[in-house]
């Protein structure tokens, strides 16, 4: 099968649509390449979306023979500011889990877990429950933010979920990553922090009317 060669993208969302984008179209696949953008060292653009009820939270998760999430990455950057990622035979399949966040539109909210589905060569199997099972943190009404964090080494995460009973709470926490991502990311007394592991990737999707037809789509930003 041919290689899949991926434009480069904006930064902000480069890794999302590496994962949430190229993992639907590589299962069944010997070779497999995809560009994505590069992030300049230093960079410490960050950026978070608070969590409405009525929302869904959509995770997919690599599978791989190794273990983890991680598919495997370059050390040298290609000659058009980007990155060519392989994941060679270690991919294997991935895993598509939907969580729906339920409450009251602009307050606390709580995440139940709704479905998941595995994909490995070409076939889709529901699953009872995740492989990577998420948002403990918001099994009870909280309120809850994502924050998305650009990568500026491999060592970074990608994402960390945020859980505060009161806003002020979530502000606070949310200045303390974007301070220091590597110690901001903590539980305390007046709020719940925890990474998303690294290789999953998450989106926040809200359901509208598309030509007629309701459709999941990209939360609002």
């Amino acid at each position: 099968m041919p290689k899949l060669k991926w434009m480069i993208v904006p930064k902000k969302t480069a890794r999302l649509i590496l994962y949430v984008g190229v993992l639907t179209h590589l299962t069944g696949c010997a070779s497999r390449t995809a560009r994505m953008a590069a992030t300049p060292a230093g960079s410490a653009n960050n950026d978070y979306l608070d969590i409405q009820a009525g929302w869904r939270l959509t995770a997919v998760t690599p599978i791989l023979k190794s273990g983890g999430y991680v598919l495997k990455t370059p050390d040298k950057p290609t000659s058009s500011n980007g990155f060519t990622l392989s994941a060679g035979t270690d991919f294997v399949g991935y895993e598509v889990a939907h969580y729906d966040v339920k409450g009251q539109r602009g307050g606390p909210v709580r995440v139940e877990f709704n479905s998941a589905e595995v994909t490995k060569e070409g076939k889709t199997q529901p699953q009872p429950q995740s492989i990577a099972p998420l948002f403990q943190v918001a099994r009870r009404r909280i309120y809850l933010r994502l924050i998305y964090l650009i990568r500026i080494s491999q060592a970074d995460h990608n994402m960390a979920v945020v859980a505060a009973p009161k806003t002020d709470a979530l502000d606070a926490i949310t200045r303390q990553i974007q301070t220091n991502p590597a110690e901001g990311c903590k539980v305390d007394r007046h709020a719940s922090c925890v990474w998303i592991p690294d290789g999953i990737a998450v989106r926040a999707e809200v359901l509208k009317t598309v030509d007629g037809v309701e459709r999941w789509v990209d939360a609002p930003r």
